[in-house]
């Protein structure tokens, strides 16, 4: 191993750039003037999938950047890192990266670390970049009875806002024959059925949360007894490294009117358009009330539930009501009668919503 070198310099501060040779990493040493020193490290996790394990970068081909708040010391590769550079002591940002991932993308795994870090006179600060995934993988399998079924139908994976229909992040296909990871920022993604005709409607599948490193496979075919025809059940059999999940998806597909989903199933549509169905409860909605009886004096929204007797906080769920055309005809300011009747209502499902998962923005509400 290379030892630091001391480089006297009068009036000034400076970082020297040596690579240091190990058995298990490479690096980098940092020292200030002789009386601080940073010592940069790179190592990397394990990580191995059901598949095969996952093949790291070459540190060298790395992006590292070293930056304070007032100004950027370095940018640019790891394998190309100047010798010196000169800075003073003082709270210091390292980040090391293999790519940025936005957009979903097959084959495309991001490696990374980022810590902070404080150089001081005196003495010697060991720091230690773990190199890990930092994005995550979804596949989809899908039983030969789905895929005939939905022939005319194009599998689509988007996050954030990335569905074709909502600027974001971007979408990508699937294609039913796709047998590749798709990988996605970490954070809630989103499922449907993309239809090739133009005539007909999106089919939303499901939505879940992925966080780092976490590689998901998801597979998808009809409930048993599913006929073949265009309605039905779509069962989805979720499994990974970190966990197994089962979600039953049933003919109500929230696409239209017709198909609105219960309120039960909110949870699975977070963050998609859908329409929904329920019964009017109250309104005046806080994060543990709710008002059951009028006078009511919020005409901003009100409360639905699977049941119209339902009064558990927990288990209603908000529905804003945007000022106009929708709020004249369904505040309940002005229509209280309004409560213990069938709803439905086309709008955005929401994590949090006046203190718990709801219904926010709509766009359309049908009363009984």
């Amino acid at each position: 191993m290379y030892k630091p070198i001391k480089i006297e310099r009068d009036m000034k501060k400076v970082i020297i750039l040596v690579a240091i040779l190990a058995v298990s990493c490479k690096g980098l040493t940092i020292l200030d003037e002789g009386s601080a020193t940073l010592l940069l490290t790179i190592s990397n996790e394990s990580v191995v999938t059901k598949l095969s394990a996952a093949e790291l970068p070459d540190t060298n081909s790395l992006n590292l950047i070293i930056w304070s708040e007032s100004d950027t010391i370095y940018q640019g590769l790891y394998g190309a890192k100047p010798g010196e550079l000169k800075v003073e002591p003082g709270v210091y940002f390292v980040e090391l990266f293999s790519s940025r991932h936005t957009a979903p993308a097959f084959d495309s795994p991001s490696w990374g670390d980022f810590r902070e870090i404080t150089l001081s006179s005196g003495g010697v600060t060991p720091l230690e970049l773990i190199l890990s995934q930092i994005n995550s993988g979804i596949k989809l399998v899908f039983s030969p009875e789905f895929t005939a079924k939905y022939s005319q139908y194009q599998p689509e994976i988007y996050s954030g806002n990335g569905a074709s229909d909502y600027p974001g992040l971007g979408a990508a296909i699937y294609a039913y024959s796709e047998s590749r990871y798709l990988y996605l920022k970490p954070g809630r993604f989103y499922a449907r059925l993309k239809p090739l005709s133009e005539s007909s409607a999106h089919i939303p599948l499901f939505s879940k949360t992925l966080i780092a490193k976490e590689m998901l496979e998801v597979a998808i075919g009809l409930a048993p007894g599913d006929s073949g025809a265009l309605s039905g059940k779509i069962t989805v059999d979720t499994t990974s490294m970190w966990k197994k999940d089962t979600v039953v998806i049933d003919g109500n597909d929230g696409s239209v009117q017709s198909k609105a989903i219960h309120t039960e199933r909110l949870s699975e549509f977070e963050g998609m358009k859908i329409w929904v169905k329920g019964y009017i409860v109250g309104g005046d909605i806080s994060s543990d009330t709710i008002r059951f009886t009028p006078p009511f004096v919020k005409a901003s929204h009100m409360a639905i539930a699977a049941d119209p007797s339902e009064r558990l906080r927990v288990k209603c769920f908000g529905v804003n009501l945007p000022s106009g055309k929708i709020q004249d005809q369904f505040s309940l300011v002005a229509f209280p009668g309004n409560v213990g009747k069938r709803v439905w209502v086309k709008g955005t499902v929401v994590p949090s919503y006046l203190g718990g998962r709801g219904i926010n923005p709509v766009t359309e509400v049908v009363v009984e």
